[in-house]
């Protein structure tokens, strides 16, 4: 269940680059280029259709990517084409050995789409859509994450006797921190012996619990001896509801 609550932060579209940031990622990409993987025999042709498709088959399987680039420059067998993922701040994104995700090759030619897309710049910006995984997929990781921080989320020592829909729905009001990280909160219930045990964090763009300065996340978990009649209808035959 995801309940439209948290403003929207209307700052999250994506802008296209600045020259300045234009120059900015040439930059940073030949700082990196030494490490992104390269492909050792020229190619004769690259197309269009081959360069997006890479993006789709070879994207890691990592939520920091938002976007893609594509980098040519110069080469004494035609041109070097370098295609690499960047995180939302267009920063290249990297893998836990420190290598940019990316390719890079040498192409003798581009065909007439991918050099109109160029036209007389560098550097081509690819936004792409998330991918969204399932609803089912998306309980289990949020299930899984929230378990591993259960020992450091505050707990309320006293039973409540009923916890409302709108109680717990004010928590996320009043109890929302002042961090601009926080983007969605959830609430998870589970069986109690003394009735249903709820916990309720604060998660950022990327679902992640959002965390205090001393490393622990925000929220809290309590023991609730039954719901009101709303709250129960709002999680259904679910345990888990999205707050946004």
């Amino acid at each position: 269940m995801v309940l439209d609550w948290f403003f929207k932060d209307s700052s999250e579209s994506h802008k296209k680059p600045t020259p300045e940031e234009s120059r900015r990622l040439v930059a940073q990409f030949n700082e990196w280029s030494p490490r992104i993987p390269t492909i050792p025999e020229p190619i004769s042709v690259i197309t269009f259709d081959a360069a997006m498709k890479y993006f789709e088959s070879d994207r890691p399987s990592n939520s920091h990517i938002k976007k893609c680039a594509i980098v040519r420059q110069n080469h004494r067998e035609g041109q070097l084409l370098a295609q690499v993922f960047l995180d939302r701040n267009n920063q290249l994104v990297v893998g836990s050995d420190g290598t940019p995700y990316g390719r890079q090759l040498v192409a003798r030619k581009f065909d007439q789409k991918l050099r109109d897309m160029f036209g007389e710049n560098d550097l081509i910006i690819v936004e792409q859509k998330a991918q969204k995984p399932t609803l089912n997929e998306f309980d289990r990781s949020i299930f899984s994450l929230i378990h591993n921080w259960l020992s450091d989320i505050v707990r309320i020592p006293q039973v409540v006797p009923v916890m409302t829909y709108e109680a717990a729905i004010q928590y996320f009001v009043t109890n929302r921190p002042d961090d601009s990280r926080v983007k969605k909160g959830v609430i998870l219930r589970q069986p109690h012996a003394q009735g249903q045990h709820l916990i309720q964090v604060f998660l950022d763009r990327e679902n992640d619990l959002v965390l205090r300065p001393d490393g622990k996340p925000y929220g809290r978990q309590l023991v609730v001896r039954e719901l009101d009649a709303e709250l129960r209808d709002t999680f259904g035959n679910k345990d888990l509801i999205i707050v946004e």
